[in-house]
């Protein structure tokens, strides 16, 4: 098929017109081991989301599953509840230590912690092939058509993304980044929206399932200073002003009947998976 568009060639222009995109690619367990504990902290309640993830996977009780960027396991500790197996594969020791944490709350020791760039692992040494490969908003790669690949022949049965559909983030946090960086640096923070990996997938000759929802985040806090200082641990950890941000989550959060502070964001979010069986294309 001829192609107009060369949708890797174009997300690689995007990527590196963002310093901070370079800078995760570069060194991603530096980047995120400093915000490890704001993660753990920020996730606390994203319950709703997690589930609505969840009821989009097939997921079979023997299934073995890879989940790359797993981070501190938002989604792989409720799949090892299901699951036979799940690998969980991150570059930050940070991040997986928390995951472990995690893990051992719930009572799980169906899984196993791998601390590597996706860029960097080879498949059949590093990581075995899995049932089920999932990739839940960790696509933030240089070369996004290499990655997909490497998913695509590291899965025997499926492989699920979870990307933005549209804007990364609502009106209202746009806004805070636009004051917090100034509007250009604003719209680098994030990456392209689902249409790039589709694309890219449909260039190879995958032709995946896609479903839009509306996911809803409720992330809980102890108090609108703790909010502030996790977004900043987040998101900008050398703030030194962080009043807007104060502002910002003073206008936002509501108390729940446990007096805690919870904040609740609507995200258009895009399911993307492909089955592997009786499907042949350029990547085998």
């Amino acid at each position: 098929m001829h192609r107009i568009i060369d949708w890797d060639e174009l997300w690689k222009a995007i990527y590196v017109s963002s310093p901070e995109r370079i800078e995760k690619g570069r060194d991603p367990a530096t980047v995120w081991d400093r915000r490890a504990a704001a993660y753990r902290r920020a996730t606390r309640g994203e319950k709703r989301a997690t589930e609505q993830e969840i009821a989009v996977l097939n997921l079979r009780p023997d299934d073995t599953v890879l989940d790359v960027g797993a981070g501190t396991g938002r989604l792989a500790v409720p799949i090892a509840r299901t699951a036979a197996h799940v690998t969980a594969l991150d570059p930050s020791e940070g991040m997986l230590a928390v995951l472990r944490e995690q893990m051992v709350a719930a009572g799980r020791t169906n899984y196993s912690p791998v601390t590597m760039r996706w860029e960097d692992a080879v498949i059949g040494r590093d990581i075995e092939p899995h049932d089920v490969v999932i990739a839940a908003f960790s696509l933030g790669f240089y070369d996004l058509a290499a990655a997909l690949e490497k998913l695509d022949a590291a899965a025997r049965r499926a492989v699920y993304l979870f990307w933005h559909a549209g804007e990364w983030r609502s009106p209202d946090e746009m806004a805070l980044y636009t004051t917090i960086f100034g509007e250009e640096a604003a719209m680098r923070k994030g990456y392209p929206d689902y249409i790039y990996p589709v694309n890219i997938l449909h260039d190879a000759g995958i032709y995946p399932n896609v479903r839009v929802f509306h996911a809803v985040w409720d992330t809980v806090y102890d108090s609108v200073e703790d909010a502030a200082r996790t977004w900043v641990a987040r998101h900008s950890p050398d703030l030194e002003d962080i009043t807007p941000v104060r502002e910002y989550f003073d206008r936002v959060l509501a108390r729940n009947e446990s007096g805690k502070y919870v904040e609740i964001t609507v995200r258009r979010t895009a399911a993307v998976w492909w089955e592997k069986e009786g499907r042949r294309n350029e990547y085998g």
